[in-house]
């Protein structure tokens, strides 16, 4: 491989790698009646949202998806009764919090994604992972601060 061409093969791994993670997370989980994209939001809410929720915007910029997307993520999981919608400041806006029933989903779920993420990265050395974690760092921040606008 030359040199040119290492970040674009670096890219599309992370890719490849992000879509088989999300996809065996499906598949691992699909008795619990939850996908890698409710996980993530219902862990994202309980981490960044505490009593008083999240909004919706802030959840789609810590996630790095679209804001459609978190629209109708949440949509279903509060029909589920993950999620309840809290009244924002005024009446357009809203905050997106745990229910009792999502936080036992999630408390049920995280072990055993903590098992998987184990059995995914065993074999890595601690280094390497604290590398890995530092690398992945930078490529988040840089994927933060080039965000594309919703204009």
């Amino acid at each position: 491989m030359r040199e040119e061409n290492l970040t674009a093969w670096i890219c599309t791994a992370l890719m490849r790698i992000g879509t088989r993670m999300a996809t065996g997370f499906d598949q691992h989980f699909a008795g619990h009646g939850i996908t890698q994209a409710q996980f993530r939001v219902l862990l994202a809410v309980w981490q960044q949202g505490g009593a008083d929720g999240i909004a919706p915007s802030a959840l789609a910029d810590h996630l790095l998806i679209e804001r459609g997307t978190v629209s109708v993520l949440t949509n279903r999981m509060v029909e589920r009764g993950w999620l309840t919608r809290k009244r924002g400041k005024n009446r357009r806006t809203y905050h997106l919090a745990l229910t009792e029933v999502g936080e036992q989903v999630l408390q049920e779920v995280i072990p055993h994604a903590e098992a998987l993420a184990d059995d995914t990265l065993s074999g890595i050395s601690l280094d390497e992972l604290r590398n890995m974690r530092t690398n992945l760092e930078c490529i988040e921040t840089r994927l933060r601060d080039h965000a594309p606008t919703d204009e």
